[in-house]
Order: structure tokens, then sequence, then C-alpha cells
């Protein structure tokens, strides 16, 4: 690798880690991040031309921030036929990085993707890299071009390796983010539920937390949920304790 090589490598990751820590991750913004990082993948990887964001969830792959709604697509096409690169990717045991520079031709490693992939969607090359922990990946990033062997360059599986172990910090980071922000949300719900009983009833905090948790496990359902509802009762009805169910005079 040539020294010029390494500057653009250095560069292309700097400007990357910029972008990627310069706001602030909440729940509303985890998708606005993900964006960030295809958008940045098709500015840094030399030959990429789209870039999407794959994550395996609760349904299946789910694909993220595609900058071509063709990548949608190609993501049902892959499920359904049950093989392509991010099924790939994120498959335990499998090799980190996957690269195909004629995907027409790519009959022996996916019988009816590649093909199909070329001739309807118009797509030659694909580079995909799992996303760490390489024993148990969760996602994948993906960039694709309309041009054969786009990523026979080296420069650009080096960078997209890279770019992998920072998108999977951004990634986990703008989750863990949403799940303290989820977290605190139904702390405050249950904190204004408790002060809801507390008043009515002159009930102390923890009296008016059991009675909460009593309902929750009599009803079979989920404290947030009991909270939430007896907060909107309470601003549906308006004051006055009558407005109350019955359960929670007794």
């Amino acid at each position: 690798m040539q020294s010029g090589d390494v500057e653009q490598i250095t560069a292309a990751l700097r400007a990357n880690a910029d972008q990627l820590t310069s706001t602030k991750v909440g729940a509303d913004e985890l998708e606005e991040r993900f964006a960030q990082i295809t958008a940045s993948l098709v500015a840094t990887v030399p030959g990429a031309k789209w870039a999407c964001l794959t994550i395996a969830g609760p349904g299946g792959l789910e694909c993220h921030a595609p900058t071509d709604d063709r990548l949608r697509a190609i993501a049902d096409l892959m499920v359904t036929l049950g093989h392509g690169p991010w099924i790939d990717a994120i498959s335990v045991g499998t090799t980190e990085e996957i690269v195909v520079g004629d995907l027409a031709r790519a009959h022996e490693r996916w019988p009816q993707f590649g093909p199909r992939v070329a001739a309807e969607y118009g797509m030659a090359s694909v580079l995909c890299h799992a996303m760490a922990p390489a024993d148990r990946p969760t996602g994948a990033i993906s960039v694709w071009s309309d041009e054969i062997d786009a990523f026979a360059d080296p420069v650009s599986r080096t960078i997209m390796d890279a770019f992998a172990a920072q998108a999977a910090v951004a990634v986990y980071g703008a989750q863990q983010a949403a799940h303290l922000t989820n977290a605190l949300a139904s702390r405050d719900v249950i904190g204004r539920a408790k002060g809801i009983l507390m008043e009515r009833f002159g009930l102390t905090d923890a009296t008016a937390f059991a009675l909460l948790v009593r309902s929750s496990q009599d009803g079979n359902v989920k404290l947030h949920d009991i909270a939430e509802w007896l907060s909107t009762e309470v601003a549906t009805r308006g004051p006055g304790a009558g407005d109350l169910p019955a359960i929670w005079t007794r």
C-alpha cells in the first residue's frame, strides 16, 4: 500500500469520525445517525455509488437508511431467497468481508440472488462487511455499484474494514442512547402516576408504588402501561378523586 493510500484512508476515517460524533443521539435521532453512516460510506469508499446499513432485528433483516430505494427491494429479495451478502455477513462462522465483482456471474455463491439483482436492479458489484463483534455480528454495512469490479482496489476494502468498526460503535452508542431515553421516559411516567396517587389519597411514595405494582400484577399489564393509563385518565377526566375508577379508590 502506498503512502498516498494511507493518507487517503486516514483522511476518510477522520472525516467520518467527526461526522458520527458531531450530534447528540437520542431515540428520535437513531435513523438520522444511520443516514449519516450510509452517506459517509458513499462519500469515502472508492467505487461506492450506493450504501445501506442492515441490522438483524426481531422480524428479520432490517434495511436502514439506504441511499437508493432499490436496496430496500434487494433486502426483501434476499430475505425471500434466503441467501445473499447481508445474510452471509451476519451469519456466525462466515467471513466478515464479502466482495463480489460481477453479481450476474455469481451463480455458484448465490444461484438466484446474484443474477436477479443484476438483471432486475442493475447492480454489478457489492462490498459487504459485518459489524463488530465478529463472533456474533448483529449487522452489516454494504456498498454497491453498477460497475463490474468496482471494489477491486484494496483501498476500498481497507476503508470499509475500519469503517465497520466505527459504524458498530456508532450504532451501539445510538441504540444505548435510545434505550436510556426510553427508560427515562418510563421512569417519568411512573413518577407522575405515583404523584397522582399520593396527592389524591394521601399515600406515601412507597405505598403509591406498591399500589401500581399490585395493579400491574393483578391485571397482567406492564407497570409502565398502568402508569401511562392512569396519567391519561386523570388528564382526560380532570381533577377529583371521584373521577378515578374504583380500583384506585379501594
